[in-house]
């Protein structure tokens, strides 16, 4: 089991991260810790990752001899406008989280790089690496790691960055101190919270993913009347980011915003379809899903009609909402898909 003693290692690996462009990087110890548990316990549980709490809170389950966990924070603010948030005519919001490089790819392969600087800090160190691709969350190591606080909309807040941010691990055999915690710096603001269209927030931390549109536009279920009003009017494709845009803590750049086409992604056809989202964080749901969110994103837009309709006239996810979009514009027009 490797083991050091010399102080200057955990700056050593900060200052290499720095470099890869993590704007915070910190260490946990891999012991199980009892609030952790408590937090994956009492939480609601959505799909897509094993919640199996206990398995979730031992890193030595990941990788024999664990002894640390890095969490890292790689900034995306960039990629924000400073412009309220407003859907132009005939575009839809594809979420500049998900947007390209995958962050997936993009975080591990930094990650990695950071994993093989510690075998050459430490020859014989074993390590594995995960960005929302393995039983560590990211956030919870992230928040006992120090690399921010949790803010009550339950995203990492990275002091002087924000919680535009990408997570990522690395779990290692190499024993290292661990660092603090910081404390929340939330105070008294609930701005986050308001700011939900649908209130999937009950109150600080208390978030219910079934009234989250970000989770809707995901799943393959039936989407309630409601629910496709709602995506409808904000122009939803991917991702929701009014809980974070809200924040007075973010940092955001020059971006014009990530709007693209309604119609031309609706005509595109399936090989170009794919190749548009094939390096961006979305296409792992799949085009079916990415096809209905278009149609219900495009559900007031009047030069979408003909291509709504002809999508109508086919079977699964896409043509389902776009016979719910016409038969609800030939009643009360874009306010109710009952």
């Amino acid at each position: 089991m490797p083991r050091t003693s010399q102080p200057d290692i955990p700056q050593l690996i900060k200052t290499k991260a720095a470099r890869l462009g993590f704007c915070a990087l910190g260490i946990a110890p891999a012991a199980p810790d009892g609030e952790m548990l408590r937090r994956l316990s009492s939480r609601p549980q959505p799909p897509y990752v094993p919640w199996e709490p206990e398995y979730r809170c031992s890193p030595q389950s990941w990788l024999p001899g664990a002894r640390s966990v890095l969490a890292g924070a790689v900034p995306y603010f960039a990629r924000y406008s400073r412009r309220p948030f407003s859907p132009a005519k005939g575009k839809g919001y594809l979420s500049p989280f998900a947007g390209e490089p995958d962050y997936h790819h993009f975080v591990a392969d930094k990650l990695s790089r950071l994993g093989e600087y510690l075998l050459e800090l430490q020859p014989g160190t074993k390590y594995t690496v995960q960005v929302d691709s393995g039983p560590g969350c990211e956030r919870l190591y992230a928040l006992r790691a120090g690399v921010g606080w949790q803010g009550k909309n339950n995203f990492i807040i990275v002091p002087g960055v924000g919680s535009f941010v990408w997570l990522g691990l690395i779990i290692t055999n190499l024993e290292l101190p661990p660092d603090t915690p910081l404390a929340c710096q939330c105070a008294d603001c609930d701005l986050c919270l308001r700011a939900c269209p649908t209130k999937a927030y009950g109150g600080a931390n208390d978030y219910d993913y079934d009234r989250c549109m970000a989770y809707w536009l995901t799943t393959k279920k039936p989407l309630a009347p409601d629910q496709c009003t709602a995506l409808s009017r904000h122009g939803l494709i991917y991702g929701c980011d009014f809980c974070q845009l809200a924040c007075p803590h973010n940092l955001s750049g020059e971006a014009e915003g990530n709007w693209p086409d309604l119609r031309e992604l609706l005509n595109m056809p399936a090989a170009e379809f794919k190749a548009f989202f094939q390096n961006t964080a979305a296409l792992w749901r799949g085009s079916n899903v990415l096809r209905r969110n278009l149609v219900l994103a495009a559900a007031g837009s009047k030069e979408c009609r003909d291509v709504l309709e002809k999508f109508a006239r086919g079977q699964g996810l896409a043509a389902e909402a776009a016979r719910a979009v016409l038969n609800a514009s030939q009643g009360d027009t874009d306010k109710s898909f009952h």
